[in-house]
């Protein structure tokens, strides 16, 4: 939305030109206290860009970019995140338990004129919106090398202006080459809806936030 209050443009990233499918890096680490305590801390980084010919007018922010335009775009939707997980049924091979999650979403859009040759036409906004999340998991030892995982977490909320709605799922197998390290195929899915009312003096960014983020990922597993 503007600073006067006027309401933005809804738009999603195809809209602007930025790809819809990206290969980012994600990076993990997890403290266990015990069979039933683990700790959890996590960074999955989600940036895109791209031009297009707008087939409609965009207003963002105190800026409006004519249809037929062409844009260039980028977006960041980073995600920080904390879980804690307590096993209330702990086996040697099996866990199933509580999960609750904390993190922070860093959420940046710019977009610009691409023709260079005419006026520079700019707007951008950015938010860090905080996240939560409240669910259940579930992690299973199958043979001596691998072993499966999966968690479903939802949480809406309020804080100050930010008013935040999230789901978040994800899976993953492991095969282990040795005792400390193998391989990871995962799937995640978070969803979220983030509205960010106006401050009083009507500076800063306001406006809805709503998207999904699917990642499937392989990656390398360390364990000490």
């Amino acid at each position: 939305d503007a600073n006067d209050g006027s309401p933005g443009t809804e738009f999603d990233g195809g809209d602007v030109g930025a790809a819809n499918r990206i290969w980012e890096p994600r990076v993990a680490l997890r403290w266990r206290l015990g069979r039933r305590n683990e700790f959890e801390v996590g960074y999955l980084f989600a940036r895109t860009s791209g031009s297009r010919v707008l087939g409609d007018t965009i207003r963002f922010a105190d800026t409006a970019f004519a249809r037929g335009m062409e844009v260039h775009s980028k977006l960041k939707s980073d995600q920080a995140s904390l879980t804690y997980r307590y096993a209330f049924y702990a086996a040697d091979r099996s866990q199933i338990g509580l999960a609750v999650g904390l993190g922070a979403l860093f959420f940046d859009v710019a977009l610009r004129n691409a023709d260079t040759a005419l006026v520079p036409i700019s707007a951008s906004a950015n938010v860090v919106g905080p996240t939560g999340s409240l669910g259940l998991f579930e992690r299973w030892q199958v043979g001596d090398r691998w072993d499966t995982e999966s968690d479903a977490r939802a949480l809406h909320g309020q804080i100050d202006r930010i008013t935040a709605t999230v789901y978040e799922a994800g899976a993953a197998a492991r095969y282990f080459v040795s005792p400390h390290a193998g391989f990871e195929l995962g799937y995640g899915l978070t969803w979220i809806k983030v509205d960010v009312d106006h401050r009083p003096n009507t500076r800063g960014f306001a406006g809805l936030l709503q998207y999904s983020l699917q990642n499937l990922r392989l990656g390398a597993v360390l364990t000490h």
